[in-house]
């Protein structure tokens, strides 16, 4: 992905949205050793076209998260380290950074607005995968037939007040108790996430992200990007 959004990047031909990439960009190579097992070796490292090394330092590796974490990195693209030495151009002139990784034409910082434990409880427990599985048992014939596709879902269900008290009803006789102040921060989440999981039951992978991605960030500034004069203002030729 980071060879890929690298090579885009330095074409000019598309935009890249979010936060910098990890910088991992390595070639190895297996010698095998005469007991039968092997030696993988680094050989080369991964350029992209105007000459950046994907590849970051590997004293980076270790601390990555943590460091970027207290830089602020996540959260606004000033924190990011960018001497003049790692600056290259690109045909239509425009300045992209080297140093690991790859960093975005359009920056999106995190949002924890909406984060909770209480979410984090419900995740990583499965409860939403759970329940909506139970759910549709019961209404899969009801939800097929009354949607005929995943748009009219998606515009058209809505998971009511009921529903979320049956779920949070659900999740404290799974152990999960039931946290006002957590789930008033969290709602808007829960019930996206829910909705995303019923549509991944009857269409699969199209449904859930295409609900979803509705609280993407990414997602919205893509299409905000699309539908705007994103490309024309930093000189991008997608055609």
């Amino acid at each position: 992905s980071e060879i890929v959004s690298g090579a885009v990047q330095d074409w000019d031909r598309g935009l890249i949205i979010g936060r910098r990439s990890f910088g991992k960009g390595l070639v190895q190579k297996p010698y095998p050793l005469p007991d039968g097992s092997m030696v993988r070796l680094t050989i080369q490292r991964y350029y992209t076209p105007t000459g950046r090394c994907i590849q970051k330092p590997y004293d980076e590796y270790k601390n990555d998260y943590f460091d970027r974490l207290e830089r602020g990195e996540f959260f606004s693209a000033d924190s990011i380290d960018l001497p003049d030495s790692l600056i290259y151009y690109t045909p239509n002139d425009r300045e992209v950074y080297g140093g690991g990784g790859i960093i975005p034409d359009i920056f999106i910082p995190v949002d924890t607005s909406m984060n909770s434990k209480y979410f984090t409880d419900l995740r990583r427990k499965g409860l939403f995968n759970t329940f909506t599985l139970q759910f549709l048992d019961e209404q899969r014939d009801n939800i097929t037939g009354q949607y005929k596709d995943m748009e009219f879902f998606k515009d058209q269900f809505e998971i009511d007040e009921a529903l979320l008290d049956e779920f949070v009803g659900f999740a404290e006789d799974k152990g999960v108790e039931k946290n006002e102040e957590g789930l008033n921060r969290s709602k808007k989440m829960i019930k996206n996430l829910l909705k995303a999981m019923i549509a991944r039951g009857i269409w699969k992978s199209d449904g859930y992200f295409y609900v979803v991605n509705d609280l993407n960030p990414m997602m919205v500034k893509a299409i905000e990007a699309i539908e705007g004069n994103a490309f024309e203002e930093m000189r991008l030729s997608y055609r």
